[in-house]
């Protein structure tokens, strides 16, 4: 069989290519310069907001100008419950990272963004492989445009610039996603057009060779602009600080809006993101040697082979149709095509090397390919009613949405050409003829239906009472050359109930109950699949909103349970030689969150936010203990007031504590230990004109050696050094 026979296609002259091209993209930004006006939409809303009667609204800010002051927060937001709520009024925490935001730190990928972003972090597998994990548990709820979807190979390379806006729902989010964890959900908010002419390019250039041009383009389509569109590409060829690591990435967005009517907005859009590595690693470099010693190796030294890569494309494909009735109710519906491939070519060494001769790795290979789509619909009716003297806010909806996946694999290849000397590594071995392998494939389809809604009750002046249900059907198929099973489950309820008290016209006082399940495959020794695991989530808080609206604050203590959490079962294997299972229940997060985000005073802006979790598996071991307890994070920026008014400068520090992974050393079981660091940022923005800014981010200023792989198959793979990005953007 030949699933993996594909050259990889690259060319000697990428990157001039780039840089011509990147050229052409800023070329497009500047022809005749007419009179300009802002996006009819603001950079902190959007139409996905559902708030009713702004699509008319324009913001004139004179020709060229830049939106004065950043923003750093936003009004409203519906990722929680598809009401339309302020930060204050809904009783989650929400953390927003704004358009702003993302260029001031130069966030130009999902990896970026949310490890950046307060109460998230990370763990780092290798160059390509990444999870993000909130309050002690996977996430695994990522939205479009509110749009449930799948988080598939490669997303984390997403680039940012097609999206407006992060939100992240912290908690169990069962009531618009239906499945997952307990975590946290991240809705990615796509920019839209305005009816006024807009254009902006950024041409960056980096350390490690990171080259980088943006356009992004808006423009009315009709005299009246009630036909419009925006278009939005992306190149960019970089290298890494690892040895022969190398990552390409083509990007283009688009979208055409159109108002059939005076209530009736139509959209219909499309994306593409071809993100393709080379010299990909997988895991790290070895921690110890063959008679236990530590490890102490540069940065940059990987055990990767030149053909390594892993490459991801991914396409969607949406159109949305609203209508706003009389009496302020709103009629949405959202149907979104997404399609997404994966092609892995990987190599590795395992073992422990000889401290003087570096020899005695294993060398180990893998290729996987694996192509998905998926299919989803959504349909929403919102508005106000009266009863009792006082107006209050519903919404109902339905959704359905199908996955096929299909993945092949050839499983762990072991070539015969020994590894040799990891002193003299140059990647310069021979890829394995990964078609003559053995070949497994893997078929998962995947189906969910639900209705649901939700109220939003004005029970007296300073009481809001937010309730709402969720009916979901759920269907899962799996099939292997080996084994076939089947779980579905129909009618699965879950509740959502909070209430929010104002204590004055700044503060407010939340609580809430989620729930949410997320079906597994794991089975037990009959071979029986388990149940699916169970979450809830009880958090109280205070939040507070100032300065008209321009800084958004809050604190949040939480309580988290997960039950039917598949455990090994010792000693118990399958039929197929997999292993058993057993479900437990018990495993339990517990922590405290605070958040700040907007303009405290004139020109100076910040994101700031604290995370405390303590998680406990069955049995009050560490869950996932691999993952810091304990995160800060700030980053603000200031505008330089008077004759100075053309700079700004900001910096920030992202910090966490120490983690921990089991490992085997050749002297028996270890804790991998990192230790608590904090990577410092600074930047600086300097306005060359109305329509031109040059900007600098340098990160890790200090230069901090620190670990993203630690423990993993017994290796360790180290973050970036000090580097920088210069960036110049010019705008219509």
């Amino acid at each position: 069989m030949t699933f993996f026979t594909r050259p990889s296609k690259r060319g000697a002259c990428q990157r001039a290519r780039l840089l011509c091209a990147a050229s052409a993209l800023a070329g497009i930004a500047f022809g005749s310069p007419p009179a300009m006006a802002q996006s009819p939409i603001p950079a902190d809303l959007s139409a996905n907001d559902e708030q009713r009667g702004r699509r008319d609204e324009i913001i004139v800010i004179g020709q060229g100008e830049r939106e004065s002051p950043s923003v750093y927060t936003v009004p409203v937001v519906a990722a929680a419950t598809r009401l339309p709520l302020t930060l204050r009024e809904t009783p989650q925490a929400v953390t927003v990272m704004t358009r702003q935001n993302l260029d001031d730190q130069q966030l130009n990928s999902v990896q970026n963004a949310l490890e950046a972003t307060a109460g998230v972090s990370s763990r780092t597998l290798d160059s390509e492989r990444v999870t993000f994990y909130a309050r002690g548990f996977a996430i695994d709820s990522f939205q479009y445009d509110g749009i449930p979807t799948a988080f598939v190979n490669g997303a984390s390379f997403l680039d940012t610039a097609f999206f407006e806006r992060f939100e992240v729902v912290r908690g169990a989010t069962g009531l618009l996603t239906g499945t997952g964890n307990p975590s946290a959900s991240i809705n990615l908010v796509r920019k839209r057009p305005g009816r006024q002419f807009a254009a902006s390019a950024t041409l960056s250039a980096g350390s490690w060779d990171n080259y980088r041009g943006m356009a992004d383009i808006s423009a009315p389509l009709s005299r009246d602009g009630h036909l419009r569109a925006r278009l939005v590409g992306v190149l960019q060829d970089r290298e890494g600080h690892v040895d022969r690591y190398s990552q390409t990435k083509r990007s283009v967005y688009g979208i055409i809006e159109a108002d059939l009517g005076p209530q009736t907005l139509v959209s219909i859009g499309y994306d593409h993101q071809a993100i393709r590595p080379e010299g990909t690693t997988w895991s790290g470099m070895p921690l110890w040697f063959s008679d236990g010693t530590p490890t102490r190796w540069p940065r940059s030294k990987s055990m990767t082979a030149d053909w390594s890569r892993w490459d991801n494309t991914l396409d969607s494909a949406f159109l949305t149709l609203e209508h706003q009735f009389a009496g302020g109710w709103v009629a949405r519906a959202a149907v979104m095509h997404q399609r997404s491939s994966s092609d892995a070519r990987l190599f590795s060494g395992l073992g422990y090397p000889d401290r003087v001769t570096g020899e005695g790795l294993q060398p180990f290979a893998l290729a996987n390919y694996t192509r998905s789509r998926q299919n989803s619909i959504d349909a929403t009716l919102s508005g106000p009613v009266s009863l009792l003297g006082r107006k209050h806010d519903l919404v109902f909806g339905i959704m359905a949405n199908r996955r096929v996946a299909n993945e092949f694999s050839s499983g762990f290849v072991l070539p015969s050409t020994p590894f040799g000397s990891i002193f003299d590594w140059t990647g310069a071995y021979p890829e394995p003829d990964f078609d003559a392998a053995p070949s497994s494939r893997t078929r998962t389809v995947t189906r969910q239906g639900a209705f649901y809604g939700a109220a939003k009750l004005d029970i007296v002046d300073q009481l809001k009472v937010i309730v709402g249900a969720r009916v979901t059907f759920y269907d899962l198929e799996q099939k292997t050359a080996l084994t076939s099973f089947e779980f579905s489950k129909s009618g699965r309820i879950t509740p959502y109930a909070g209430a929010v008290l104002d204590l004055d016209s700044h503060h407010s006082a939340y609580v809430s109950y989620t729930e949410i399940f997320n079906p597994q495959t794991n089975r037990d020794r009959d071979g029986r699949m388990l149940a699916p695991t169970s979450g809830r989530n009880v958090e109280f808080g205070v939040k507070g909103t100032y300065f008209d609206g321009r800084v958004n604050a809050s604190i949040a203590v939480f309580k988290s349970w997960l039950d039917n959490v598949g455990q090994i079962d010792p000693g118990r294997l399958l039929p197929d030689g997999t292993q058993a299972y057993f479900a437990a229940n018990g495993t339990t997060s517990r922590g405290v969150e605070i958040d700040l985000q907007g303009e405290i005073l004139p020109g100076w802006n910040t994101y700031a936010g604290f995370a405390h979790f303590v998680a406990e598996s069955v049995g009050g071991g560490r869950l996932n203990a691999e993952l810091p307890r304990t995160s800060g994070r700030i980053f603000s920026t200031y505008r330089l007031p008077g004759p100075l008014r053309a700079l700004t400068v900001g910096g920030g520090v992202n910090w966490r504590s120490a983690s921990f992974e089991p490992a085997a050393s050749p002297l028996g079981p270890v804790q991998a230990r990192q230790a608590p660091y904090a990577l410092v940022s600074l930047m600086a923005r300097y306005d060359l004109s109305a329509r031109a800014d040059l900007s600098l981010k340098v990160n890790n200023l200090t230069d901090r050696r620190y670990t993203v792989v630690n423990g993993f198959f017994n290796q360790v793979l180290f973050g970036e050094p000090r580097n920088a990005m210069l960036a110049l953007t010019l705008r219509y």
